[in-house]
């Protein structure tokens, strides 16, 4: 489980659970809301120079730019897919309502961004029963709904849900070389393993809050 870099972690998690559970509790360098993450969710990652993503000058422009090739490979899925609040992805379902797909967050340095998020595919719904409390803070168009009303999954809209069929489809839709699945150098291995020592892996930065 994944909370925001602000969010007061015993008001968003149900740190009970998740110690019964042995469900680690982290905490990212980006904001947003928590995230279950796991089987059935697919995470990805963006990152941008300022200079060359349109709309960075604002968080909202910089988000919904960096997701531009993800909005057009659920669109390639069959679905219809919106901008929703300041950072989702929802899809209109034939009820008529909007529903959460994706919850997306980024974190900016003075000339660069990381968009990331989660890409909710076949997820466990009773686990992010269990381990979420109702979010202190919601989008208007969330209307009061519980996580499982709110939430909608690729597999229940019918649409490819394995990872590798997802990420065939958004190759489409990105740059030749653009996903990089090389592995990462030894100095950026062994710089990512002082980070979880020092700080990352820490409950003095994941239950600071």
């Amino acid at each position: 489980m994944i909370l925001g870099t602000g969010q007061e972690s015993a008001r968003e998690a149900n740190l009970e659970v998740a110690r019964a559970e042995n469900v680690p509790v982290l905490r990212r360098h980006s904001g947003g809301g928590a995230v279950v993450i796991g089987p059935g969710a697919i995470n990805f990652s963006a990152f941008y120079r300022l200079a060359d993503l349109p709309g960075s000058e604002t968080i909202r422009g910089a988000m919904y730019g960096a997701l531009k090739p993800l909005i057009a490979t659920l669109a390639s899925l069959g679905l219809r897919v919106n901008e929703a609040g300041l950072s989702d992805l929802a899809v209109l379902c034939a009820d008529g309502t909007l529903r959460k797909i994706a919850g997306n967050s980024q974190a900016r340095k003075r000339r660069s961004v990381v968009v990331h998020g989660t890409l909710l595919a076949d997820p466990d719904w009773a686990r992010i029963d269990r381990l979420l409390h109702f979010p202190s803070s919601i989008p208007d168009y969330r209307a009061g709904r519980s996580h499982r009303d709110f939430l909608v999954s690729l597999k229940e809209c019918g649409a490819p849900f394995a990872f590798e069929n997802v990420a065939r489809a958004l190759a489409g839709f990105l740059p030749p070389d653009t996903m990089d699945a090389s592995a990462p150098s030894p100095d950026e291995a062994r710089r990512a393993a002082i980070l979880a020592n020092e700080k990352y892996g820490r409950d003095e930065w994941n239950l600071r809050r």
